[in-house]
Protein backbone atom coordinates (compact mmCIF):
# COMPACT_ATOMS: atom_id res chain seq x y z
CA UNK A 1 0.00 0.00 0.00
CA UNK A 2 1.28 3.48 -0.84
CA UNK A 3 0.13 6.51 1.12
CA UNK A 4 0.89 10.23 1.00
CA UNK A 5 3.23 11.78 3.56
CA UNK A 6 2.54 15.30 4.81
CA UNK A 7 4.70 18.01 6.31
CA UNK A 8 3.04 21.12 7.79
CA UNK A 9 -0.24 20.34 6.02
CA UNK A 10 1.08 19.82 2.50
CA UNK A 11 2.03 16.67 0.64
CA UNK A 12 5.79 16.04 0.77
CA UNK A 13 6.14 12.50 -0.61
CA UNK A 14 5.00 8.93 -0.11
CA UNK A 15 5.39 5.90 2.13
CA UNK A 16 5.17 2.32 0.85
CA UNK A 17 3.78 0.03 3.58
CA UNK A 18 4.21 -3.66 2.69
CA UNK A 19 3.20 -6.57 4.88
CA UNK A 20 5.98 -9.15 5.11
CA UNK A 21 6.37 -12.32 7.11
CA UNK A 22 7.08 -11.23 10.64
CA UNK A 23 6.24 -7.55 10.20
CA UNK A 24 6.01 -4.62 7.79
CA UNK A 25 8.49 -3.03 5.39
CA UNK A 26 8.18 0.79 5.36
CA UNK A 27 9.92 2.73 2.56
CA UNK A 28 9.74 6.53 2.58
CA UNK A 29 10.63 8.95 -0.23
CA UNK A 30 10.01 12.65 0.42
CA UNK A 31 11.28 16.02 -0.66
CA UNK A 32 13.81 17.62 1.65
CA UNK A 33 11.41 20.00 3.43
CA UNK A 34 13.20 21.46 6.42
CA UNK A 35 16.62 22.13 7.88
CA UNK A 36 15.55 20.52 11.18
CA UNK A 37 15.64 16.81 12.00
CA UNK A 38 12.29 15.28 11.05
CA UNK A 39 10.80 11.96 12.11
CA UNK A 40 8.13 9.86 10.42
CA UNK A 41 4.89 9.07 12.26
CA UNK A 42 1.85 7.09 11.14
CA UNK A 43 -1.70 7.15 12.47
CA UNK A 44 -4.61 4.76 12.10
CA UNK A 45 -7.97 4.23 13.77
CA UNK A 46 -7.96 2.71 17.23
CA UNK A 47 -4.18 2.84 17.83
CA UNK A 48 -1.68 5.31 19.19
CA UNK A 49 0.50 7.14 16.64
CA UNK A 50 3.39 4.94 15.52
CA UNK A 51 6.97 6.21 15.29
CA UNK A 52 8.12 4.80 11.94
CA UNK A 53 11.68 6.10 11.95
CA UNK A 54 14.23 8.81 11.29
CA UNK A 55 14.73 9.47 7.56
CA UNK A 56 18.11 10.46 6.14
CA UNK A 57 18.84 13.08 3.51
CA UNK A 58 20.03 11.30 0.35
CA UNK A 59 20.40 12.90 -3.05
CA UNK A 60 18.38 15.98 -2.05
CA UNK A 61 15.49 13.89 -0.69
CA UNK A 62 14.52 12.33 2.64
CA UNK A 63 14.60 8.54 2.51
CA UNK A 64 13.96 5.73 4.94
CA UNK A 65 13.74 1.98 4.48
CA UNK A 66 12.86 0.14 7.67
CA UNK A 67 11.38 -3.15 8.77
CA UNK A 68 8.97 -2.96 11.72
CA UNK A 69 8.71 -6.30 13.50
CA UNK A 70 5.42 -7.98 14.28
CA UNK A 71 6.27 -7.60 17.99
CA UNK A 72 6.84 -3.85 17.64
CA UNK A 73 3.52 -3.50 15.81
CA UNK A 74 1.72 -5.66 18.39
CA UNK A 75 3.05 -3.60 21.30
CA UNK A 76 1.92 -0.40 19.57
CA UNK A 77 -1.58 -1.82 18.86
CA UNK A 78 -0.92 -1.89 15.10
CA UNK A 79 -1.33 -5.60 14.37
CA UNK A 80 -3.01 -5.98 10.96
CA UNK A 81 -3.48 -2.21 10.55
CA UNK A 82 -2.39 0.13 7.78
CA UNK A 83 -1.63 3.84 8.15
CA UNK A 84 -4.46 6.27 7.39
CA UNK A 85 -2.24 9.34 7.86
CA UNK A 86 1.55 9.67 7.67
CA UNK A 87 3.43 12.84 8.53
CA UNK A 88 6.90 14.29 9.09
CA UNK A 89 7.46 16.26 12.28
CA UNK A 90 10.19 17.21 14.73
CA UNK A 91 8.15 15.42 17.39
CA UNK A 92 4.89 13.53 17.59
CA UNK A 93 1.86 15.77 17.14
CA UNK A 94 -0.28 16.18 20.21
CA UNK A 95 -3.77 14.74 20.42
CA UNK A 96 -6.61 17.21 19.94
CA UNK A 97 -7.07 19.65 22.81
CA UNK A 98 -9.45 18.53 25.55
CA UNK A 99 -11.29 20.97 27.79
CA UNK A 100 -9.32 21.53 31.03
CA UNK A 101 -11.90 19.95 33.35
CA UNK A 102 -11.76 16.72 31.32
CA UNK A 103 -8.00 16.60 30.84
CA UNK A 104 -5.91 14.21 32.89
CA UNK A 105 -3.00 15.80 34.76
CA UNK A 106 0.01 16.06 32.50
CA UNK A 107 3.30 14.76 33.75
CA UNK A 108 6.60 15.64 32.17
CA UNK A 109 8.55 12.61 30.99
CA UNK A 110 11.83 12.03 32.81
CA UNK A 111 14.92 13.61 31.24
CA UNK A 112 18.44 12.21 31.02
CA UNK A 113 20.30 15.41 30.18
CA UNK A 114 21.62 13.77 26.98
CA UNK A 115 20.24 15.43 23.82
CA UNK A 116 19.99 12.20 21.78
CA UNK A 117 18.33 10.16 24.54
CA UNK A 118 15.95 13.00 25.45
CA UNK A 119 14.94 13.33 21.77
CA UNK A 120 14.13 9.58 21.70
CA UNK A 121 11.98 10.01 24.83
CA UNK A 122 10.14 13.03 23.34
CA UNK A 123 9.56 11.18 20.07
CA UNK A 124 8.02 8.24 21.94
CA UNK A 125 10.61 5.86 20.49
CA UNK A 126 11.64 4.73 23.97
CA UNK A 127 9.81 4.49 27.27
CA UNK A 128 11.33 6.23 30.27
CA UNK A 129 10.71 5.75 33.97
CA UNK A 130 12.20 7.68 36.84
CA UNK A 131 14.30 5.57 39.19
CA UNK A 132 16.05 6.26 42.47
CA UNK A 133 19.35 6.86 40.61
CA UNK A 134 18.10 8.47 37.40
CA UNK A 135 16.08 7.19 34.44
CA UNK A 136 15.47 3.70 33.07
CA UNK A 137 14.98 3.73 29.27
CA UNK A 138 13.69 0.78 27.26
CA UNK A 139 12.45 -0.14 23.78
CA UNK A 140 11.60 -3.31 21.84
CA UNK A 141 14.74 -5.26 20.90
CA UNK A 142 15.58 -7.97 18.42
CA UNK A 143 19.15 -8.86 17.54
CA UNK A 144 18.13 -8.91 13.85
CA UNK A 145 16.55 -5.45 13.59
CA UNK A 146 17.39 -1.82 14.33
CA UNK A 147 16.24 -0.55 17.72
CA UNK A 148 15.69 2.94 19.11
CA UNK A 149 18.43 2.81 21.76
CA UNK A 150 21.10 1.92 19.18
CA UNK A 151 22.93 5.26 19.72
CA UNK A 152 23.76 3.99 23.24
CA UNK A 153 23.93 0.26 22.51
CA UNK A 154 27.16 -0.28 24.45
CA UNK A 155 25.37 0.84 27.62
CA UNK A 156 22.27 -1.34 27.09
CA UNK A 157 21.32 -4.81 28.22
CA UNK A 158 18.69 -7.09 26.67
CA UNK A 159 15.82 -8.27 28.89
CA UNK A 160 12.75 -10.19 27.70
CA UNK A 161 12.75 -8.75 24.16
CA UNK A 162 13.60 -5.19 25.26
CA UNK A 163 16.77 -3.12 25.23
CA UNK A 164 17.19 -1.52 28.67
CA UNK A 165 19.45 1.38 29.63
CA UNK A 166 19.84 2.57 33.23
CA UNK A 167 20.94 6.22 32.99
CA UNK A 168 22.26 7.91 36.10
CA UNK A 169 21.26 11.58 36.23
CA UNK A 170 22.79 14.51 38.08
CA UNK A 171 21.53 14.80 41.61
CA UNK A 172 21.20 11.03 42.00
CA UNK A 173 22.88 9.58 45.04
CA UNK A 174 26.62 9.40 44.41
CA UNK A 175 28.56 6.45 45.81
CA UNK A 176 31.04 7.57 48.41
CA UNK A 177 34.43 8.12 46.79
CA UNK A 178 37.48 7.03 48.74
CA UNK A 179 39.37 9.94 50.20
CA UNK A 180 43.09 10.28 50.68
CA UNK A 181 42.49 9.73 54.39
CA UNK A 182 41.13 6.17 53.81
Amino acid sequence: MRTAVYFEGRRAGSLDWRQESGGVRAVLDCELCSACILRVYAETEGAAPLYVGLPEPQGGRLRLARRLSAETLRQAGWTGKEPLRVYLAERQEQTPRVEPEKRAPRTEPPRTGDAVLDALIEAGAVSAERTENGVCLSCPFSSHEPFALAPAFVLCRAEQGRAVLDWKTEGAAEPAAPSEMD
